[in-house]
């Protein structure tokens, strides 16, 4: 099945040349009617809004997704897929109207997603826009869906596997535990947009571990991360003179998704973050399969659950 991207200007390239956040123009001109009774206005932004509940949706039923799509990061560009379901492992951008920077371009990506023809169920990584999301988050209408323990509906295809987020495709026992350290937290030409939200924290993975529990009786088949968990020792960063606070902090987060990985045994982890193809049996049980980056061989693979349990790369 073919992937097609093509990039666009992302926030992070935006932030790394110090480019200043215009603020949105008034429009005086009569707005143009889009399909779906929406103006050019509106579609210049882009607003969370949960319209359904995952256990609701047939689309997204037990019964009806046999085969899944995993993707790498892809920090902002588009993607035209057309499969039965489609899992993002973070680095996203998730954005809305409320975030740090919404733009016309952050708009336009949101609404592609948004607009697309299968479920999209995106991880939260690092590059994110946590304001929006944290925001969201606590609304009642997402507050309502956390309890239910399944994926946040962000509108039309859109949904978010928060920390914790659990469910069942062909009898694939799902979980996901996004949440990354940015290496370049501490430089001055991107921290500004780089929030404490993007570390996994021990409360997050209690929640795991809870959820896990409860829906699946704590052993799951596979678990959807964005960074690698410890057990990972074959990985190398391309980022040289990390500040040894900075590799503290990348290490707790990876040394949490190693006690969750402990905890419920999946039989493969599928991660992304590290913008590299990797493979690694790391315990008796247990597979990691990291993807690479957008543009990169080995940024998605098909996950099938029939005949058996398999995840393969495509180019």
């Amino acid at each position: 099945m073919p992937f097609v991207s093509h990039a666009r200007s992302t926030l992070n390239e935006r932030s790394q040349r110090g480019d200043r956040v215009p603020q949105n123009q008034p429009q005086t001109e009569p707005a143009a009617e889009l399909p779906g009774g929406l103006s050019v206005i509106e579609r210049n932004l882009y607003e969370f809004t949960t319209q359904h509940h995952w256990d609701d949706v047939a689309q997204l039923s037990a019964e009806r997704v046999r085969d899944v799509l995993v993707v790498g990061d892809v920090h902002g560009t588009k993607a035209h897929l057309s499969v039965g379901a489609i899992v993002q492992v973070g680095d996203f951008w998730l954005s809305d109207r409320h975030g740090a920077q919404h733009r016309s371009e952050e708009a336009e990506f949101m609404w592609e997603a948004h607009d697309s023809p299968v479920p999209l169920v995106v991880l939260d990584g690092n590059h994110e826009d946590w304001p929006a999301l944290s925001r969201y988050a606590r609304t009642p209408a997402a507050q309502e869906t956390i309890a239910t323990r399944r994926p946040l509906h962000l509108g039309g295809a859109l949904w978010w596997a928060w920390r914790g987020s659990t469910w069942t495709w062909a009898g694939m026992r799902c979980a996901a535990l996004g949440g990354a350290v940015s290496p370049d937290r501490r430089d001055r030409a991107v921290r500004r947009w780089r929030w404490p939200q993007e570390a996994l924290a021990p409360h997050e993975l209690d929640r795991f571990t809870a959820n896990v529990d409860t829906d699946h009786n704590g052993h799951l088949d596979v678990l959807f991360t964005h960074d690698a968990p410890a057990q990972v020792r074959n990985l190398k960063s391309g980022m040289r003179d990390i500040p040894s606070e900075t590799q503290h902090a990348i290490t707790q987060t990876r040394l949490l998704l190693a006690r969750a990985v402990d905890h419920t045994q999946p039989r493969l982890v599928i991660h992304g973050h590290w913008h590299r193809s990797h493979r690694e049996q790391i315990s008796a049980a247990t597979e990691s399969v990291g993807l690479a980056n957008d543009g990169r061989r080995d940024h998605i693979a098909w996950l099938t659950a029939e005949p058996e349990l398999h995840v393969s790369p495509t180019n």
